[in-house]
Order: structure tokens, then sequence, then C-alpha cells
């Protein structure tokens, strides 16, 4: 009898730290914010169906609740080898693929209250570059740029 409830807990705690690690996501490139008060951790840049969906985590170091404010209108990539800009995909009713989106000005703005210490997670759609780049600097509002960010696909 030990033995097996030793055997189901064994099981347990193999399926929780698999699990865990399934959700973890690792950060492809980090960058602080224009004021310092942030760390943005890039951890998505996947082109999928034609479409580049970019994640950024968002982590407060202040000791302070801060409420960034991004304008998903001003957010953009570049194609450095072919000098193209490509700029976040809009839907029917003019507002950007991008979230969350609490606010409608400029076609989607991110405005979230972040405590210290915690993170917000934000997301944008952009055309896909074409099949022949390899890499990519993707530039968000009041963050330094990641630079030769290569893309999965």
């Amino acid at each position: 009898m030990e033995r097996r409830i030793w055997l189901l807990f064994l099981s347990l705690l193999l399926v929780f730290v698999f699990a865990i690690a399934a959700y973890a996501q690792n950060a492809i490139q980090i960058q602080p914010s224009t004021d310092g008060t942030i760390e943005a951790s890039l951890i998505e840049a996947k082109v999928k169906r034609g479409v580049l969906t970019v994640k950024v985590a968002l982590k407060n170091t202040s000791n302070e609740r801060i409420e960034p404010e991004i304008a998903f209108g001003s957010a953009y990539y570049t194609d450095v080898d072919a000098n193209k800009k490509y700029f976040a995909l809009k839907d029917s009713e003019g507002k950007f693929i991008a979230g969350p989106a609490r606010y409608d000005w400029g076609g989607g703005t991110f405005k979230e209250k972040i405590g210290p210490n915690a993170k917000q997670i934000l997301w944008i759609k952009l055309p896909a570059p074409p099949e022949t780049t390899k890499a990519i600097d993707i530039f968000i509002p009041k963050i330094l740029p990641f630079e030769d960010v290569a893309i999965q696909k």
C-alpha cells in the first residue's frame, strides 16, 4: 500500500513539473523601458498563416504601481536587409489586432495597471516578413528595440 501511494505521489509530481515547464516561456530577448520602470521580455515572434505574432511580457521593476500607455499604432518591425518597415494589422473597424487594448485611442492602446514586481503580457499581430527574412528589429513605444530577432515558423 505504501508503495502505491509513493508511486502515485511521484507520478503527480512529474505531471506537475512537466505542466509548469510547458507553460513557462523563456525570453528571446530582454530590454528595459526608456524610463527604467519596466523590464520587457520578448517571449514570441512567430509566423503562422502569413501573420507575425509578437508577445511581450512587461514586468514592473519599480516599487510603485505603474500604468504604462503603449499605442499599438506606433509599434512596428523592420526588415533591415530589405529596408522595409511593417506596422500592426488592423481589423475591419480600423482597430489594431493587438491586446489587451483597454482604450480605442488611435486604433487601440495598451494601458494596464501593473503592481511592483508584477507582469502583464501584450501581443501584436503584424504582416509576416518575406520567407527570405531571417531576422527583424521590433520596436514597441517606450521600450528599447529588440534587435536581430530570429523569426520562428
